[in-house]
């Protein structure tokens, strides 16, 4: 896992699929990806998107049990020269030496608050976080 994430860190695409299995699938908050052609392009966009990317230890951490693994950390990266954070859970399940399925959960919304820039952005983001969020505040 933890060498996915470091390949990932490194902008290494091959690297991070070479520990992923053939017909493995990627579950994200942008889509479902399968196989490694699938998982090649997705990466490729994850990267070509925020390029500084770097996953910082939180919460519990890493933990195991048998052929399956959890990582709760913070994204921290640059979108279009706007900087964000966002806390992510990630669950992983291995086929012998090799991630077979990968789901990672994030909100995006917490990276848009953070990266728009323009005050038409953040009118439209605020606008929808006030209809979703009436009557809690």
């Amino acid at each position: 896992m933890r060498d996915f994430v470091k390949a990932v860190e490194q902008n290494d695409v091959e690297k991070a699929l070479s520990f992923l299995a053939d017909d493995a699938d990627y579950v994200t908050p942008e889509g479902t990806f399968k196989g490694k052609g699938e998982l090649r392009r997705y990466l490729t966009w994850v990267i070509r998107s925020s390029p500084d990317q770097r996953i910082v230890d939180a919460g519990i951490n890493i933990m195991v049990k048998g052929g399956k693994a959890v990582y709760e950390h913070n994204v921290v990266a640059t979108y279009k020269g706007t900087k964000y954070e966002v806390p992510t859970v990630c669950v992983y399940e291995f086929k012998g030496d090799k991630i077979q399925h990968l789901r990672t959960v994030f909100d995006r919304i917490t990276i848009a608050k953070q990266v728009a820039k323009g005050w038409l952005e953040r009118i439209i983001i605020n606008s929808f976080l006030s209809r979703m969020e009436r009557g809690l505040h």
